[in-house]
C-alpha cells in the first residue's frame, strides 16, 4: 500500500511538473532575453523620446499541438501590440503573420517625459489550438543614454596636415539608432557632420579626421545627437594645434611645384624628397 502511495504521489508530481514545463510562453530573445509566461511582466529597458524600439520574439508556444494528428509544439502566429494600452502620443507595428523570428516595434512618443511606462504585448495561434496569452511590457524612459568622449583630446599637426581624433560612443538604450556626430571650432570646415548607426546597448569607436589650413589652437566642440530626437545627445572638448615648423613645410612641398626661379627647383624637390624620406 505505501509502494502504490508512493508510486502515485511521484506520478502526481511529475505530471505537474511537466505542466509547469509544457506552459504557454512567449520566448522574448531581443534586446533583452526572457521567457514571458501569460500576465506576467517583461522588462525591456531604457529608451529615450522618438526612438523606436524592436522587440524581437520566436514563434514556439511551450505548448503541443492540439488539431494536428502527429506530435508536434505548436507556433504563435502573430504577436500584436496592443493599441489601448499604449501611452499618449506612443505608435506601434505588430509582427508579421508566420515570420520566425517574429518583430514588433513600438516608437516613443517625441515628448514623453522621463518615467516607467507599460503596454502589452499578445500573441495569437490560430491553428494549433493554442490560447492567446497577454504579456506586459515595461520600459523606461530617459534623456541620458549615450556617453560620447575623446580618447586624446589635444593634437598638433602642422598647417594643412591631418589630425585624426578618436570619439568612443556608447549606447545605454535598448533601442537602435542612427547619430549624427558634429564638430564646431574650426574657421575652414564650421559644419562638419558624420553620420553613424549605434546598435543598442553597444559601443563603438568612431574615427574623425579634421585638418586646418590657418595656425592657430582651437577649441572643438564635438557633439553626439541622435537622429531620433534632439533631446538625446552628448558632447565632449577637444584642442587642435596647427603648427608651422620647416618640417612641415618640407613635407608640403610634395603637394605641388612653387613659382621658385629654375635654379632652385632642385633644392625645393630635394627637401621634399628628404621629408618623405625619413617623415
Amino acid at each position: 500500500m505505501r509502494k502504490l502511495l508512493f508510486f502515485l504521489v511521484v506520478a502526481f508530481v511529475a505530471t505537474g511538473f511537466c505542466g509547469v514545463a509544457r506552459a504557454s510562453h512567449l520566448l522574448v530573445v531581443d534586446p533583452v532575453k526572457i521567457t514571458a509566461v501569460a500576465d506576467s511582466e517583461v522588462d525591456l529597458g531604457v529608451v529615450g523620446p522618438g526612438q523606436k524600439l524592436e522587440i524581437v520574439m520566436m514563434r514556439e508556444t511551450g505548448e503541443d499541438a492540439k488539431r494536428i494528428t502527429y506530435a508536434q509544439e505548436a507556433l504563435w502566429d502573430k504577436v500584436f501590440v496592443a493599441r489601448e494600452t499604449l501611452p499618449l502620443g506612443w505608435s506601434a507595428e505588430d509582427a508579421k503573420f508566420y515570420e520566425q523570428p517574429m518583430h514588433a516595434f513600438v516608437t516613443v512618443a517625441n515628448d514623453a517625459d522621463d518615467g516607467v511606462y507599460y503596454f502589452k504585448l499578445r500573441t495569437l495561434d490560430e491553428y494549433e489550438g493554442t490560447p492567446a496569452i497577454e504579456v506586459a511590457a515595461k520600459v523606461r524612459v530617459s534623456r541620458e543614454l549615450l556617453d560620447a568622449y575623446l580618447e586624446q583630446k589635444t593634437l598638433s599637426v602642422g598647417v594643412g596636415q591631418p589630425a585624426l581624433y578618436y570619439l568612443h560612443l556608447g549606447s545605454k538604450s535598448s533601442a537602435s539608432d542612427a547619430l549624427a556626430v558634429s564638430v564646431r571650432g574650426l574657421p575652414s570646415t564650421p559644419s562638419f557632420t558624420q553620420k553613424t548607426f549605434l546598435r543598442h546597448n553597444s559601443e563603438t569607436v568612431l574615427p574623425l579626421e579634421l585638418s586646418e589650413t590657418e595656425r592657430g589652437e582651437y577649441a572643438l566642440a564635438f557633439k553626439a545627437e541622435s537622429l531620433s530626437s534632439p533631446l538625446i545627445y552628448k558632447e565632449d572638448k577637444g584642442t587642435l594645434v596647427v603648427l608651422s615648423s620647416l618640417w612641415n613645410d618640407m613635407f608640403a612641398v610634395a603637394n605641388g611645384i612653387l613659382l621658385f626661379p629654375s635654379a632652385e627647383q632642385p633644392i625645393h624637390a630635394g627637401l621634399g624628397l628628404i621629408a618623405r624620406l625619413f617623415g
